[in-house]
């Protein structure tokens, strides 16, 4: 993952969860969000993902 651009993985992030794709692929961008350490402030309110999202996820 190291290649694709922050925006794009944040794009991919943000329509799994939109999409309801599978958990673990969810997991594995959030894994790569938090190594890159991109903040809240780029990928948006912390909300509007969140409520999206199945519990089992986080």
């Amino acid at each position: 993952m190291l290649s694709i651009p922050d925006d794009f993985l944040m794009d991919t992030y943000k329509k799994a969860i939109a999409l309801n794709l599978c958990p673990q692929f969810i997991t594995l961008l959030e894994k790569e969000i938090r190594r890159r350490s991109i903040h809240s402030s780029k990928r948006g309110t912390e909300s509007s993902y969140r409520e999206n999202e199945s519990p089992s996820i986080h």
